[in-house]
């Protein structure tokens, strides 16, 4: 039994010394420079690297680039076949600490198109970001602009169909909200906290509270690789995409050449741009006179698109009244209700076509909706009254029921008893 023993151990001496013989060998090894290039017996996807950075290894592991084969290397070159940290440190190691070499090392695959082929993804990125706001800054050597990690996160980048995403669609606004909220860098770079302006606007209300997936976020305006501020003369193209009957109401009426000839940015001279208010009617009143005097022209004709408004609106108003007393009674009203929802359609249309600045196209709405309400009212009240009347008539019959009975039992107990 010795024998062999012996044998095992000298085996195992052997095996160590000649592991100990091999690392050095390994250190002078070319780095590796892609997920193809490393070894399959290394089962993590962040290899032996999760063992000195554990918290970078976790966020690494969830990510969309781990569930791909992608491994800490491919972007940091090294190896991470071994815990000696002078190898997995060694030639081709760079630990990203340099800002502006962020946007060409996410693009050295992703605007590889064999790369990017396979998951039918653009390759366009990085050159949208080097047009970009912040890609021109950061050209001109300003490193605290936004580049890919800012956006996308560093180790734990995942798709922006995952609600964990920081470019999931409710979570755009606080993303971008990290610089354009931060209240140091604003008021250095002496630029508006378009941040806190978005959260009080009806959009971020859509989206935030109400869940509306469709509702404008930052990256819907001003794009996403290749942000930018719209150009005067671009706003109404970039609203029209959500709002393409208003663009083209607008394009039909005298606001879009005055505004084009003195340089005056359509859409957000009248709604706001970050902080975009609700619609209300009563703005008719008021709007106008931001830019034309108070007792012109412009203003009075604002006041009139308002009042026939308001008459239409009164109207639906009273309409939707009487429809709940009728439910009272109950009469069937699901023929008003639809024809009132009509109605509001052509309310709605109404305003909307407001921004052509022509009475005569409004009041063809106005018109209609107040007509409905109209009609709808007059049926009701016929119908309440003939239900009153009916009542009345119930009442009287069956007091003419009662006093008929009452003298007919006078008139018995009147007679003689029989024999």
């Amino acid at each position: 039994m010795r024998g062999p023993a012996l044998r095992v151990i000298a085996a195992a001496v052997a095996l160590t010394l000649t592991s100990r013989a091999v690392t050095p060998a390994r250190a002078q090894a070319p780095a590796p420079t892609g997920p193809d290039t490393h070894p399959a017996t290394i089962g993590s996807a962040s290899g032996r690297c999760g063992v000195c950075h554990p918290r970078e290894r976790v966020a690494f592991e969830q990510s969309v680039h781990a569930r791909e084969d992608v491994r800490c290397v491919s972007c940091h070159g090294g190896d991470d076949g071994t815990l000696a940290q002078g190898v997995a440190h060694g030639r081709g190691f760079t630990a990203l600490g340099n800002r502006a070499a962020i946007p060409a090392l996410c693009g050295s695959c992703h605007a590889n198109l064999e790369r990017m082929r396979a998951y039918n993804l653009p390759v366009d990125q990085l050159a949208l970001y080097q047009t970009s706001g912040h890609g021109m800054r950061l050209r001109n050597g300003d490193t605290r602009v936004a580049v890919c990690s800012d956006c996308h996160g560093a180790h734990d980048i995942l798709p922006p169909s995952d609600p964990a995403s920081r470019v999931y669609v409710t979570n755009i606004p606080r993303t971008c909200g990290q610089c354009h909220g931060d209240s140091t860098l604003v008021r250095e770079r002496r630029i508006p906290d378009v941040y806190r302006l978005y959260l009080s606007s009806i959009h971020a209300r859509e989206l935030l509270e109400r869940g509306n997936l469709r509702a404008p976020t930052c990256v819907s305006c001003h794009g996403v690789h290749g942000a930018a501020p719209p150009r005067t003369g671009d706003v109404n193209k970039v609203c029209g995409q959500c709002h393409s009957s208003d663009r083209r109401y607008f394009l039909a009426g005298p606001h879009r050449d005055a505004m084009a000839a003195d340089n005056i940015t359509e859409c957000v001279s009248c709604h706001g741009d970050h902080a975009v208010t609700p619609v209300d009617p009563e703005r008719l009143g008021k709007v106008c006179t931001q830019c034309h005097a108070e007792q012109g022209h412009e203003a009075k004709l604002g006041g009139e698109l308002l009042a026939d408004y308001r008459n239409a609106q009164e109207e639906v108003r009273k309409a939707d009244e009487l429809i709940a007393r009728a439910d009272q009674v109950p009469i069937q009203t699901d023929d008003y209700k639809a024809r009132l929802e009509e109605a509001r359609t052509y309310l709605r249309e109404a305003l909307t076509a407001t921004h052509s600045v022509e009475p005569e196209l409004v009041s063809g709405f106005t018109l209609r909706a107040r007509s409905v309400g109209s009609e709808i009212q007059s049926e009701i009240i016929d119908k309440l009254g003939n239900i009153r009347t009916a009542k009345l008539l119930l009442i009287l019959f069956w007091f003419y029921v009662l006093v008929t009975a009452g003298i007919l039992r006078r008139i018995r107990n009147r007679r003689p008893p029989a024999r």
